[in-house]
């Protein structure tokens, strides 16, 4: 859990320090078209190994090994012709969204899923071992090196391309890290044992992942046809920190549960539902406050007037970002009980509902595309809510109770920070005094009404801390001692006076 948690906070801290230093070099619009690539890219990546790395994870130890030489082969094999049909249809989505730019960049990012299919089993196999620790050094090795050569590109005035050459690079440097770091070593043939068991489990959460794409990209696409790459860069912006501080966490929570809920029977699989469900509003709810609230400053302190416009937007997908976070705990239930297909089945109708709504409001702005993608988002996470619940036969009150102590932490944190709005004027001002503000609310919050569920999340990250408290100190084990002592002489004792 440390190690998953620390790829979390270092890599998201590293990519906000990038994204920052990009965001003063390039324009809405440069951001506006890679994010147009990436989105189209997102689809195709559904697919990019047909949920083979996932079906790994859930392997017996006796037949892994064979198993993750089959998932090698046919990752690579998907790899390679995601790429070439990426390279086929660039024309096309140049076409579609009107931009003669947007054909050479998505070009090039198909080679992205070549580079991709040589780590995949490699970081499937660290998954099921839950070693973090690789995973986290390759993650780290992804954003340092994206990073720096795109600063380093936009620098030399390579605009939207530094953005493109820096994705690239960076997945080429988490590949090599993560081979060097786990032993698996493919040998070269394309074996198709295990293949159709692989398939039959991979397959269904590759529907759900296909869904889940459009879930989660369909706002990105109907801005850029609609409203331009322009308005989407304003937009990328505005959902980069409730996306990196919020909506990454829902990421590793997700990948950190699959494996270990896979090892829980039923009940104990309720009782860690509820466990992450409060740990991860613990994380995620003072976040959204501070995002919401502080949105201004932190807009005009980190990125820079051009920016201002997405300031509404970052207000509105701190809520939508909040919402996705907590309904991880639920998706990763139906998955290891066997009942991926309730996901396709909240899904189907979430991207109907989703594309209509957006043909219908996308014209307001971006901040209308942001209110739909928030408000659909709480919807049906009710209903998902509703039907763990009904899975794991927990009841709404268990639930209400597991967010009741991080909500109140929030919301003494929220009123602390609208004392300091009212009170000082100033992006830099303000931000800095809301940060030092926070910083002594939400503990004090999470001590009144979450103190217990906090201990336990720290323990869970650090337990070396856990036993360290738990193991008695020197005066206690001499006074221990010294009672044994006691003990054993009283008894020596008491046996000589019945002998005589």
């Amino acid at each position: 859990m440390f190690w998953a948690y620390g790829s979390y906070a270092g890599g998201r801290g590293l990519v906000l320090v990038t994204t920052v230093i990009l965001a003063r070099l390039l324009t809405p619009a440069d951001f506006g078209v890679v994010a147009l690539a990436l989105t189209f890219m997102v689809f195709l990546d559904t697919i990019k190994d047909l949920g083979l790395g996932q079906a790994l994870i859930l392997a017996s130890d006796d037949e892994v090994d064979e198993r993750a030489q089959t998932v090698f082969g046919w990752s690579l094999i998907i790899g390679l012709a995601l790429c070439a049909v990426t390279v086929a249809i660039s024309p096309l989505a140049g076409s579609f969204f009107d931009s003669d730019e947007l054909m050479p960049i998505v070009a090039v990012l198909g080679f992205n899923f070549v580079l991709r299919s040589l780590g995949a089993t490699h970081y499937a196999l660290a998954s099921r071992a839950l070693d973090f620790r690789s995973r986290t050094m390759a993650e780290l090795a992804d954003v340092v090196m994206r990073g720096g050569a795109g600063i380093a590109l936009a620098l030399l005035g390579f605009g939207a391309w530094s953005l493109v050459i820096g994705y690239l690079v960076g997945t080429a440097a988490m590949v090599v890290t993560i081979w060097l770091r786990i032993s698996f070593r493919p040998v070269v043939r394309l074996s198709r044992r295990y293949l159709r068991q692989l398939l039959s489990f991979g397959g269904t959460l590759t529907l759900v992942d296909i869904g889940q794409a459009f879930a989660h990209e369909l706002d990105y696409l109907f801005i850029g046809r609609v409203l331009g790459v322009g308005e989407l860069g304003l937009y990328s912006i505005g959902f980069r920190l409730p996306e990196l501080l919020i909506v990454n966490l829902a990421i590793v929570a997700g990948t950190v549960l699959y494996p270990a809920y896979s090892l829980m029977d039923r009940e104990r699989l309720r009782e860690a539902f509820l466990s992450s469900l409060r740990y991860t509003a613990l994380l995620v709810l003072p976040m959204a406050v501070g995002l919401a609230l502080l949105a201004e400053p932190v807009i005009l302190t980190v990125f820079g007037d051009q920016w201002v416009e997405a300031i509404p937007v970052m207000q509105v997908l701190a809520v939508y970002a909040v919402v996705v976070t907590l309904n991880v705990p639920a998706g990763t239930v139906y998955k290891v009980t066997g009942r991926a297909w309730i996901l396709v089945a909240f899904t189907v109708p979430y991207v109907i509902v989703l594309f209509v709504a957006l043909s219908i409001f996308t014209a307001d702005g971006i901040v209308a595309v942001a209110a739909v993608m928030a408000a659909l988002q709480g919807a049906f996470a009710v209903m998902g809510w509703a039907v763990t619940c009904r899975v794991l036969r927990v009841t709404p009150l268990e639930i209400a109770r597991s967010l009741m102590g991080p909500a109140a932490a929030a919301a003494t944190l929220g009123l602390a920070l609208l004392g300091v709005l009212a009170l000082l004027s100033g992006p830099v001002v303000t931000l800095a005094a809301g940060i030092v503000v926070g910083a002594i609310a939400y503990p004090l919050g999470v001590r009144i009404f979450a103190r217990d569920a906090a201990v336990r999340l720290i323990d869970m990250a650090l337990p070396q801390r856990a036993e360290r408290r738990a193991a008695p100190t020197a005066a206690q084990a001499g006074l221990a001692r010294r009672a044994r002592t006691g003990a054993a002489t009283l008894r020596r004792n008491l046996s000589r006076s019945s002998a005589r």
